[in-house]
């Protein structure tokens, strides 16, 4: 499934070039044995998520790197298919991290909604009794409408959660898939 090519290829509309002096600026751990577990650094993460962003999403992406001779030939010890493999696994990870993520905010919105609607249920209740049980003042409508706003705003945070919350982790785990699925060149 990882492709990873040393010769020059053609470029396409989908490619994110990353021009390196040592495989290092790449990835935080340059030394594993295989190097199939490496781990991009901050920097190169944040470039490679910012560059597939700007590209259409029905486009397949392919990340070409360019390193010295040296580095690209494998003389010290990663091939350019290991250099593929860390790369897609380190995404493939992330997107593993983001579906937590967002599996993890659906349970807490669960837990969330379920209190929200009972103190929504209690103090619509506590409002129709207030209204039906004591005379009407306008002491009598502050209490009854301040029950109905309570559990109004009871309910708002897990409605945002289900609503709007899990977007931005959906994008950047679809995001991260994209780039485990690109194809790995490495260019000298």
């Amino acid at each position: 499934m990882n492709k990873a090519v040393v010769l020059p290829t053609e470029r396409t509309g989908g490619d994110i070039d990353i021009r390196l002096g040592r495989l290092s600026q790449l990835f935080t751990d340059v030394d594993p044995s295989p190097f199939r577990e490496g781990t991009l650094t901050a920097e190169a993460d944040e470039y490679l998520l910012l560059k597939a962003k700007e590209l259409p999403a029905n486009q397949r992406l392919r990340i070409v790197i360019h390193l010295p001779a040296a580095e690209a030939a494998g003389e010290s010890g990663r091939s350019a298919s290991d250099i593929a493999a860390a790369m897609t696994g380190h995404f493939a990870a992330s997107a593993n991290v983001e579906s937590k993520r967002i599996r993890e905010l659906f349970r807490a919105g669960r837990r969330a909604g379920l209190i929200g609607f009972a103190t929504l249920a209690t103090c619509l209740l506590l409002a129709w009794h207030v209204t039906e049980n004591l005379p009407a003042r306008p002491i009598t409508r502050i209490v009854q409408e301040s029950f109905v706003i309570l559990g109004w705003v009871s309910i708002w945070k897990p409605l945002e959660m289900f609503l709007y919350e899990w977007l931005p982790p959906d994008r950047r785990r679809r995001l991260f898939q994209r780039l485990a699925a690109a194809e790995v060149v490495v260019r000298r």
